[in-house]
């Protein structure tokens, strides 16, 4: 396999790599903060009678649509990547 594949496809997977744990560690954390500090996450937060666990569950919603965004932002430079070594024939 050529060179410029081979770091084109490390870099992709680093990318992916580091999502996942992102994510992972993203949607995780809810659960786990409500096992660990209870008290905490029971608050009332800024917005007058819902509870911190409530707006950290709802991030979890832009969250999701931020990381999807950011996903096809990156495919698509991989994917002219690709195109650009297969016109110049390096594969």
């Amino acid at each position: 396999m050529n060179e410029h594949v081979f770091q084109l496809i490390q870099s992709k997977m680093r990318f992916l790599v580091r999502a996942i744990i992102l994510v992972f560690l993203f949607y995780f954390m809810l659960p786990l903060s409500l096992i660990f500090i209870p008290d905490a996450m029971n608050q009332t937060s800024f917005i007058p009678g819902v509870t911190w666990a409530w707006v950290y569950g709802f991030l979890q919603i832009p969250m999701t649509w931020l990381v999807g965004w950011i996903y096809h932002i990156k495919a698509k430079r991989f994917d002219q990547q690709i195109e650009k070594i297969e016109r110049e024939g390096m594969v």
